[in-house]
């Protein structure tokens, strides 16, 4: 048997489609497609370009693949246990039991050269809903799904558009017409706005809405965060492991439209929910309560009659909100964008299918070091990402990243198992400090706040990431001078940043320099003189590092090491 010609079956709503001698690699890249859960085989030429390597042709519509009926099919897979069927109609992966076990999550190297470095990552993540039998008996064919196919439908055009803003609306102004209402728009203090804010936008999530059926609007966040997340980190390994350009998903597919939320579109929604209500608050204090003040009684103010210009207001804010940069940054926009096409979001990186790029966020004049090398392109392609943390701050399930509320229970169980256990080990530490059985300054104190190992930082052959953490603790400290020292900051990033780019044989007198501006700041600056002294050796031993590590080094250091 040749086990590098694979039987390849492939069925959707319009029939069968096989091919007998399929390459092992292109099979599996097929599979890989199939990831983004296609409806049909159209769509599996539409998400092919994504996937293909040097290893697979560059058009799915190339493939040698023909229609058949379902007696050729069962005949063909009858004869070889190389064989696999993708299923788009019922959510399912088969595979005889000669092909590889591939499981729900994989990653492959589609190419090792001749140095027997691996290249092009092909990814595979089959879709929550897909059911799998690998390995198995070709009557395995005959047997029924184990569960009902569950795709999350996103309504978006429900979530984002005019019911949004209606509901939203009649729910400011509900509260505005109350006393405490009132009191919180009209001093539009915070503290007074914000729970009242996370009660608008939980009701707006948490209420049954009757054009979802009966569904409350939270439910169609959820189903697919992981999945989707798991979908744009493959793809951020393909691009940076030689897999070719960053393809976005096409936008003609059905989970473009209305398939499942990745972690990064919940994110913004629920951003662009509070921007909605913290606005509605500021429309009322301006334009509803000087209304009120003007009449006689605030009953003689209908707040139904408001509902109609607050919604305006409201698709105005969106409008604005929607395109104006995140925080330095791209436009929610363009992030929603890339959530919804799959696709990463990497500083600068041209995306197949897409005019516009991500923003670079790290500015130049930046006070950070780390900063300062993100942005002079020290760690490569600068891959931003929202983790979505700030979901979980109001310790409120209808805002949690959590699918469900046994998940968000547990979740929060384990929170305060871990916190007990840190309260515990601070109590019994603060317990033997005070009964003289342990020094407060014990052997795992140190000079800087945070934790500081001696060994190598992953990838940071260079030593400089580890450097410029510790100079970041030290910018930071001189910025609670202010303006008094602005120039010391200055000189401190210009040296360092001239220690990390030069060439080996300049290091030793760029880490003098930057040793001297240390010095500077030490004598103006006591408190920092434990940091920069530990700082200074770690410069030290890091140029040491290097020099020792260099096959060939022209520099001849007659009285040793320079320092």
């Amino acid at each position: 048997m040749n086990r590098d010609v694979v039987c390849v079956v492939i069925l959707d709503h319009e029939g069968c489609r096989m091919s007998t001698a399929m390459n092992e690699d292109v099979a599996t890249t097929l599979i890989g497609v199939a990831s983004e859960d296609p409806s049909d085989w159209s769509e599996m030429i539409a998400y092919w370009p994504r996937y293909t390597t040097r290893v697979a042709p560059e058009f799915a519509s190339s493939l040698p693949i023909e229609i058949v009926d379902r007696q050729q099919l069962m005949r063909a897979i009858g004869e070889t246990e190389l064989w696999i069927v993708l299923d788009l109609v019922q959510k399912r992966f088969l595979s005889g039991k000669a092909f590889q076990t591939i499981t729900r999550d994989a990653c492959f190297a589609m190419h090792t050269d001749e140095h027997g470095d691996q290249h092009d990552s092909l990814s595979i993540h089959f879709a929550p809903w897909w059911e799998l039998y690998e390995q198995v008996d070709a009557r395995e064919m005959d047997r029924l799904r184990q569960s009902q196919i569950a795709i999350p439908f996103v309504d978006r055009e429900f979530l984002f558009g005019e019911p949004l803003f209606r509901n939203l609306a009649k729910h400011i102004l509900s509260v505005a017409d109350t006393e405490r209402g009132r009191s919180a728009i009209t001093s539009q203090n915070h503290k007074e706005l914000y729970p009242l804010t996370i009660e608008v936008h939980r009701d707006w999530l948490m209420t049954p809405q009757e054009p979802l059926g009966g569904r409350i609007p939270r439910q169609m966040l959820h189903g697919g965060v992981e999945w989707i997340g798991k979908l744009i980190w493959g793809h951020q390994l393909r691009f940076e492991r030689g897999g070719g350009k960053m393809v976005a998903a096409p936008i003609h597919v059905r989970g473009y439209a209305n398939g499942p939320m990745g972690g990064e579109e919940m994110a913004i929604y629920f951003d662009l929910c509070r921007e909605l209500i913290s606005s509605g608050w500021f429309w009322c204090g301006k334009e509803l309560l000087q209304l009120q003040t003007d009449q006689d009684s605030a009953s003689d103010v209908n707040p139904d009659q408001w509902v109609d210009p607050l919604v305006d207001f409201l698709r105005d804010v969106k409008t604005e909100w929607m395109n104006a940069p995140l925080e330095g940054g791209s436009p929610p926009a363009f992030i929603l964008e890339c959530s919804r096409r799959r696709i990463p979001r990497g500083a600068g990186v041209e995306i197949v299918g897409m005019s516009e790029r991500e923003t670079e966020h790290h500015m130049i004049d930046c006070n950070c070091p780390i900063c300062q090398m993100m942005a002079d392109g020290s760690f490569g392609i600068s891959f931003t990402g929202i983790d979505g943390h700030h979901l979980e701050l109001d310790d409120e399930f209808a805002f949690s990243m959590c699918e469900t509320r046994e998940a968000w229970d547990e979740k929060q169980r384990e929170y305060a198992r871990f916190s007990a256990e840190f309260d515990r080990k601070q109590k019994e530490r603060e317990r033997k400090v005070a009964a003289g059985e342990l020094d407060e300054a014990d052997e795992f104190a140190s000079v800087w706040s945070g934790q500081v190992s001696d060994n190598p930082l992953p990838g940071d052959s260079r030593g400089h990431l580890k450097l410029a953490f510790l100079l970041a603790e030290v910018v930071s400290e001189l910025q609670f001078d202010g303006d008094s020292s602005a120039e010391m900051i200055k000189c401190l990033n210009r040296d360092f940043s001239a220690l990390r780019t030069c060439e080996i044989e300049q290091q030793a007198d760029a880490a003098k320099t930057l040793i001297a501006t240390l010095e500077t700041i030490a004598d103006s600056h006591p408190s920092l003189v434990p940091r920069i002294a530990d700082f200074q050796s770690r410069i030290e031993e890091t140029l040491r590092t290097q020099i020792s590590t260099l096959d060939d080094c022209d520099t001849d250091y007659d009285d040793g090491y320079p320092f």
